[in-house]
């Protein structure tokens, strides 16, 4: 049900858990939030800072900031809003659950967690009844009505919280739910039995109302999500990656001798929705300059890693970029963690599988040597770690293009990483590489935090001179101006030298024009506010089924996903 900004009464009628926390917290503070509606980055400039927003009904979230007293640091608080249950009827759900166990063994066969839903609804609704409530069980009146004796009285409302936390904890992440649901956060931090910290994509650093008041309960958590996501945690393996089901990253620290305020996990969050290329020129990540670049390397089988420390944004636009690949060839994907997202028809996605058993594990280095047996015309690496590396540039050097993500905050500093341990690629070879994009969290005009393509460097060669690589600075970020520069007209090694005969361009500094061509045609994509993944993916598809110019027309036609 869609709830119009500042209607907060509508929502409190159709969803009594919030209209309860409401009437609390205005009892106990002398204040009411606002309904914000879906939160968007406007929202820091609230002023006082007390409003609720929609996550996925029915669970909302409450920001608040108290007031402060003098030198007092302010701190803003996270509320998830959800069904919670009264005491009685903890113990239907628990008799609830006893019964949907005794007739699991009946139940449909599924194979996704949609279907399993599905199921546990059907059940939910098949041992209730709608009554008075009270959670009673039918007796004699219900048996010479016909009607199971199995059935649980329950109002309607009842029934809808009794469904959303079976399913919540059957199903999805349990007391985690509210968090995971919430698309503004980014990464999610429990330490012990402290409250859960998570990083706001509008308001950072927020602590939230949600912690685990036994260890032994945390513990048991911990212990189930592992092996859900396939990487069991132990005493004897305490610390764990993993992915959870909607792509998140995972990481989970379990024994007490390890992390010494008990067990702990970090979260990082994945966006439902792919972000596209236009997403991020509208965000300022990168200007749609700095897309025509990278789309026609891309195009010609230029190979890049896309750099930066934790949490710059890396996955996100090497995801963002991989539509600028020809939609007819073959795409690899290699991960520890499955992260990529490619729409290509041809995608080979692997991932790698841990095993006690030497001979049943499956490594990076085990993924690239497949890869270059099986002819793609990309190998993607979700992350460059270790000794993989140097598979990724033997990759390259026999003419396998490779997009891949790696943790080094400028060209200087990715060269140093490879040519050293564990890596140890010879610097001679490490202008197999082409070009390396560079990206960095920065503060935002207007506060908070945001991601930008701080610069794009092109490999030009090895010098056996000076026993060094030849770089050079295509693109640089003014952070005083907020804006991208291009510092390689008539300067680019790749454009002219590489590219430009490919391109069929007699004078090869046409390919400049081209380059143009295609950042009016991207900034036109932006202008029409065409940011939907599938739709930019979509129309660089028309690019290469039928030209520019049926490319450049569609543009103008194109009725977006999110205007439909």
């Amino acid at each position: 049900m869609p709830f119009q900004k500042g209607d907060l009464e509508s929502v409190m009628a159709a969803h009594p858990h919030v209209a309860r926390w409401v009437r609390d917290f205005e009892e106990r503070y002398g204040s009411r939030p606002v309904y914000y509606g879906p939160l968007d980055r406007d929202a820091r400039k609230m002023k006082p800072l007390n409003l609720i927003y929609i996550t996925k009904e029915p669970i909302f979230v409450h920001i608040y900031q108290p007031p402060t007293d003098g030198d007092e640091i302010s701190q803003t608080l996270w509320f998830g809003l959800e069904p919670q249950l009264t005491d009685e009827e903890e113990n239907v759900r628990r008799d609830l659950i006893e019964t949907l166990l005794k007739e699991a063994p009946s139940a449909p066969n599924f194979t996704t967690d949609e279907e399993f839903e599905n199921i546990l609804s059907g059940m939910i609704d098949r041992y209730t009844v709608i009554g008075s409530g009270g959670g009673q069980k039918g007796g004699r009146i219900r048996q010479l009505l016909g009607m199971d004796d199995e059935k649980i009285g329950v109002t309607r409302e009842q029934r809808e919280r009794l469904r959303y936390t079976i399913i919540r904890d059957l199903v999805r992440n349990g007391p985690l739910e509210p968090l995971l649901s919430d698309e503004m956060l980014e990464d999610i931090h429990s330490v012990g039995l402290k409250h859960v910290h998570m990083d706001h994509k509008v308001f950072g650093m927020v602590t939230s109302n949600i912690r685990f008041r036994e260890r032994e309960l945390l513990a048991r958590y911990l212990r189930a999500m592992s092996e859900r996501i396939g990487r069991p945690v132990s005493d004897n393996k305490p610390i764990v990656d993993g992915a959870l089901l909607d792509g998140s990253r995972i990481n989970i620290i379990f024994s007490d001798d390890v992390s010494m305020l008990g067990p702990s996990f970090t979260i990082r969050k994945f966006a439902e929705e792919t972000i596209s290329i236009i997403q991020l020129i509208k965000w300022g990540t990168l200007s749609p300059q700095v897309a025509a670049y990278v789309w026609i390397c891309l195009e010609y089988g230029m190979s890049v890693l896309v750099s930066g420390e934790t949490a710059s944004g890396k996955t996100t636009t090497l995801n963002a970029i991989l539509p600028f690949i020809d939609h007819n060839v073959k795409i690899y994907s290699a991960e520890d963690t499955p992260e990529v997202k490619v729409r290509h028809k041809i995608w080979q996605r692997l991932v790698t599988r841990e095993s006690k058993n030497e001979d049943s594990r499956v490594e990076m280095f085990d993924l690239l040597k497949a890869a270059l047996r099986s002819r793609p015309r990309y190998i993607i690496i979700g992350e460059i770690r270790g000794i993989e590396g140097a598979t990724a540039f033997q990759a390259m050097q026999t003419g396998h293009p490779v997009i891949a993500t790696f943790h080094a905050s400028s060209i200087v500093k990715m060269i140093q990483r490879f040519t050293g341990d564990p890596i140890n690629v010879p610097i001679r070879f490490f202008d197999n590489l082409n070009f390396a994009l560079f990206q960095e969290v920065v503060e935002a005009p207007g506060g908070g935090i945001a991601r930008r393509v701080t610069g794009i460097d092109e490999v030009i060669g090895y010098n056996k001179h000076s026993d060094g690589v030849l770089t050079r600075g295509m693109f640089e970020w003014d952070p005083v101006k907020d804006k991208h520069y291009f510092r390689g007209m008539f300067q680019s090694h790749l454009l002219e030298n590489k590219i430009a005969a490919q391109m069929g361009f007699e004078n090869k500094r046409d390919v400049y024009d081209e380059m143009e061509r295609r950042t009016e045609a991207i900034q036109r994509m932006a202008d029409r506010d065409l940011t939907h993944y599938d739709d930019v993916f979509d129309l660089i598809g028309i690019y290469y089924s039928n030209g520019f110019d049926a490319f450049r027309s569609a543009i103008e036609g194109w009725v977006g996903i999110n205007h439909r």
